[in-house]
């Protein structure tokens, strides 16, 4: 029999006659003729990886992690199903003490998740140590099989809870990712965003990080995606630069997620040298330290931290007398006159230009030099509240709010006060 005779008879006796393509699809052929041609005849084949889609376990509270969530859902292709993580609601105050009322806060992340009916989890008060994962990444055999290993994830974005190491242990080492709005290490910490404003930062960025345990460090997983040179407005508050790091974080997460799913994915360790810290804003964080900063980097730092607290002051009492102008120490003034110090919450500031700098002040010339010393200055019908802070710099404050009290504006609060401090003109911070 002749090698044609010999392929005829083959291709005769099979039900099909196709060609393999590239990339694994089949596509009929002619059938032969005896005598015709083999070129007709073609069977090629090419190994072409399986890719599965992800079974994922997103962790996340507020609208950073909405952004990154929405970017993943929306990439259908990626995955197979989502569980979402939530922080419990909260029963939030409102209203004076005596009619107050309690209002349920519910996290940004839980009420998108419920719009795209995606099963939710609650951590119990408890906290993530106490919690057990939903099904089916509650258990993981350390002899995982591929399947496993290729779909099982662990995704978070401003979670704001440390995750535990049994939980981290429950997916693969590269299935484990955070969305951090900083260029790591640069602000490894709680509050990236609110650092990078106060520290007066030209441009920052966004990273997708390992998530490694605690003794580690906080954020100190090796980097899988960054996107850098974002530029930071000069006016940037937390709440208006947020939904700009917010959506790159959401196309950075999707960009890698389909570089782990390629296998092209690639992770960089920290530079332990670049190191810097972005640490919990706190009450004390938001204290002004008139004789230490100048007045751009209090309105920096307002900017910065406003949508958590406000930045605030001790003031001498002013709802008795008024503090004199002829001591040259904040804190000799206070005891010389047994003055209560009352704090003062400064809601609404600006730093003054050069050119705005105040001249011939009342009673300047008894405080010149000092910091924290505020000039109430009247002029016709408007009022305004002028202090001196760090190397010569003037701050105006536009509204105030004393402790249990409504905000006020500068006017109405200038009405306020007794008729020996409005004389006086003086008002001393410290």
């Amino acid at each position: 029999m002749t090698l044609l005779s010999s392929v005829s008879s083959l291709v005769r006796s099979s039900s099909i006659s196709a060609s393999v393509s590239r990339t694994g699809n089949l596509h009929p052929t002619r059938w032969f003729q005896p005598g015709g041609n083999v070129k007709a005849f073609t069977c090629t084949a090419q190994t072409t990886r399986r890719f599965v889609k992800f079974k994922i376990l997103f962790c996340g509270s507020d609208e950073f992690s909405v952004a990154s969530l929405k970017a993943v859902y929306e990439a259908r292709d990626l995955w197979e199903s989502i569980d979402v993580v939530v922080p419990p609601d909260k029963d939030v105050g409102r209203g004076g003490k005596h009619h107050k009322s309690l209002e349920k806060y519910i996290s940004a992340l839980k009420r998108y998740a419920d719009s795209q009916s995606l099963p939710t989890h609650t951590i119990p008060s408890g906290g993530v140590k106490s919690w057990t994962p939903p099904p089916p990444f509650d258990r993981f055999d350390p002899n995982y099989n591929e399947s496993q290993s290729q779909s099982h994830i662990l995704l978070t974005a401003s979670f704001g809870q440390i995750i535990p190491l049994k939980l981290l242990n429950l997916f693969p080492a590269d299935h484990r990712l955070n969305v951090h709005p900083s260029l790591l290490p640069k602000y490894r910490g709680a509050a990236p965003v609110q650092w990078t404003i106060a520290n007066g930062d030209s441009s920052t960025g966004v990273s997708v990080q390992r998530l490694v345990k605690y003794s580690e460090g906080v954020d100190a997983g090796d980097i899988v995606g960054s996107v850098g040179d974002i530029a930071v407005p000069a006016d940037a508050t937390y709440n208006t630069f947020l939904p700009h790091l917010a959506e790159v974080g959401g196309d950075l997460l999707v960009k890698v997620l389909r570089e782990l799913r390629e296998g092209t994915a690639t992770f960089k360790t920290q530079d332990a040298n670049e190191i810097t810290l972005a640490p919990k804003i706190t009450h004390e964080t938001a204290r002004i330290r008139w004789s230490e900063q100048t007045a751009e980097e209090i309105d920096r730092l307002h900017r910065g931290i406003r949508h958590q607290v406000a930045v605030w002051s001790s003031i001498a009492s002013t709802s008795t007398t008024s503090p004199t102008s002829t001591t040259t120490s904040n804190q000799t003034q206070t005891q010389a006159q047994g003055q209560a110090q009352a704090q003062v919450h400064l809601i609404s500031l600006r730093a003054l230009s050069p050119s705005e700098y105040p001249t011939g002040l009342p009673g300047s010339s008894d405080t010149e030099g000092e910091t924290g010393i505020g000039y109430l200055i009247k002029d016709g019908k408007s009022r305004k509240l002028v202090v001196s802070c760090a190397k010569g710099t003037w701050l105006e404050i536009l509204e105030v709010q004393m402790a249990g009290k409504k905000v006020l504006g500068i006017k109405e609060w200038y009405n306020g006060l007794p008729k020996v401090v409005r004389e006086s003109g003086i008002v001393r911070f410290s």
